[in-house]
């Protein structure tokens, strides 16, 4: 064998190739060959899957699985011998992907004597001592002991989810000790589906907040309900560059904005920010100069249109607009429709105009939308590298558009990088019996190569064939079209009955629309076959 194979890390990188490829091989390589034994060991236990994949490597006598309520249980005391095959393998563990008792058969939860016995270690270091990224899907008190021997020193990433269940004082004590357990902890993710205020109590929203003070080197955060200390603290990070937090309701702006001046968040390129109401985002942003690429806020009472046209403005002044490329605000709480008098129109977002470089919009608010051609071909040539606009698909456009099909034809025509959009059109004009599209060619020739999906939102069709033969012709690539009558109650119009008339209509056209689709291409590929053939038959 050559020298150079005898090299641990040559033998590394080769078995890293292999892994990848066919990871029962390096298996078969780890038990048959002695020298290469170690190496791939490192290689195959570097990536867990779960940590229950190391409970299952302990000998069989040790432990089972209690069939009449799916509990791993101990059936002896763990003793040295156990812990050097734990050992053995925790200590080439780099990442951990959760608990996973699922992939041992037929459980569902450890007993509490196998939560004692593996939170015992005999010795007083970690459970495994190399863990760099941990994703931890058991954050409650009955695994708290067992979590806090993983927070090692060499922690860079932890994620903890909380499974739709609120992270309650108890359980959030668990995060007291990150900041000395992990010192160079880097990402920290807190996720949840749950509501907002519904995440964290005061106490546990307390506990969050303080261990925050503790860590210096995040890059990326996540996490729900921080007070007015921590996003002080935050704000002074020299390396954070994606942040998603919310402002609780009660968050003191007065203790706040003296400390968000420049160079404050400076190292920022995402931020996600959610709030009570948007005013409260609106007084956050004005204290603020700062250089993002994507921002998101969401708000949870409904705004009025001046004050969407305030925080339009007071966030262009707070971000560099040449940096700037991706903007969304939605409106997610119990929110009723909309006022006719609260209408959006190209006013409402004028200020956004002097972001050139948007590539994607996103805005989701319980107000009428009243955009029409002018409007959207505004936005369309203020922002040509625009390949992602959604307006209002979940709330509905609370009235029939005022954009045309020829508003359609403009928005692609000027944003030639387009790829999704969501908007509602008002197709009456190319609504018609199929027999009169045959002669005719709405959209005058011009097609869009990207557009791949949309969302008509709540546009009225009465002939389906003809719609999907009119999509079809502007973009030749369009593989899913469809509306969203039935995602929000308040889309409904008269009665549910014409709600679900609409929506069949709309699942007709996205029926026929590939067939109509593999056709254009078709003749668009012997367009060009017949132009090159000309072509090579003119004479020199």
């Amino acid at each position: 064998m050559h020298q150079s194979l005898f090299i641990v890390e040559v033998q590394r990188a080769i078995f890293c190739e292999v892994y990848r490829t066919h990871r029962p091989t390096l298996a078969v390589l780890a038990r048959t060959c002695r020298v290469f034994n170690s190496a791939a060991l490192d290689v195959l236990w570097a990536n867990l899957g779960s940590f229950a994949r190391l409970i299952m490597c302990l000998p069989q006598d040790l432990w089972t699985v209690n069939p009449s309520n799916k509990k791993l249980v101990f059936l002896r005391p763990m003793v040295i011998n156990d812990w050097e095959i734990f050992f053995k393998y925790s200590t080439r563990v780099r990442s951990v992907d959760g608990i996973g008792l699922h992939c041992i058969r037929g459980c569902s939860t450890l007993g509490d004597d196998a939560i004692f016995a593996l939170s015992n270690p005999p010795t007083f270091g970690p459970l495994i001592p190399y863990l760099r990224m941990l994703d931890w899907d058991q954050p409650s008190t009955r695994y708290a002991s067992l979590l806090r021997l993983l927070l090692t020193p060499s922690l860079v990433s932890l994620t903890l989810s909380t499974m739709g269940c609120a992270l309650r004082s108890p359980e959030a004590s668990i995060m007291t000790s990150i900041g000395t357990s992990c010192p160079s902890l880097r990402i920290l993710r807190i996720t949840s589906p749950t509501p907002f205020s519904n995440f964290l109590d005061d106490k546990g929203a307390k506990v969050l907040s303080t261990a925050i003070l503790y860590l210096h080197s995040l890059r990326t955060l996540a996490c729900h309900a921080l007070d007015e200390a921590a996003v002080v603290h935050l704000a002074r990070l020299p390396s954070l560059s994606d942040l998603s937090i919310e402002l609780p309701s009660g968050f003191q702006l007065d203790k706040v904005l003296p400390h968000l001046a420049a160079p404050a968040f400076g190292t920022i390129s995402s931020l996600t920010l959610n709030a009570v109401t948007l005013s409260t985002l609106t007084s956050f942003l004005e204290g603020m100069q700062f250089r993002p690429d994507e921002v998101t806020f969401t708000a949870r009472d409904a705004p009025t249109v001046d004050a969407l046209r305030l925080f339009f403005t007071a966030l262009v002044n707070a971000c560099d607009s040449e940096h700037l490329v991706s903007v969304s605000l939605s409106v997610h709480g119990d929110v009723r429709p909309a006022s006719p008098s609260q209408q959006v129109t190209i006013s409402t977002l004028q200020s956004l105009l002097a972001l050139p470089n948007i590539n994607w919009f996103t805005l989701d608010v319980p107000c009428t939308i009243g955009l029409d051609d002018t409007g959207i071909t505004t936005l369309a040539k203020h922002w040509p590298k625009l390949f992602g606009i959604s307006i209002n698909a979940a709330a509905g456009w609370n009235t029939s558009s005022r954009i045309t099909h020829l508003g359609l034809i403009t928005l692609l025509k000027f944003c030639s990088e387009l790829e999704d959009i969501a908007i509602s059109v008002d197709f009456s004009s190319v609504d018609v019996e199929a027999s009169e599209l045959q002669d005719s060619r709405p959209g005058g020739g011009v097609t869009s190569d990207t557009c791949c999906t949309a969302n008509f939102v709540t546009s009225r069709i009465s002939h389906p064939a003809s719609i999907a033969a009119f999509l079809s012709d502007i973009c030749p690539r369009l593989h899913c079209a469809r509306a969203s009558w039935s995602q929000n109650e308040y889309m409904i119009v008269a009665d549910g009955d014409e709600a679900d008339m609409y929506r069949e209509r709309w699942d007709e056209v996205g029926a026929l629309l590939p067939a109509f689709t593999a056709v254009r291409r078709q003749c668009l590929r012997w367009s060009s076959e017949q132009e090159t053939e000309e072509a090579d038959a003119v004479p020199i």
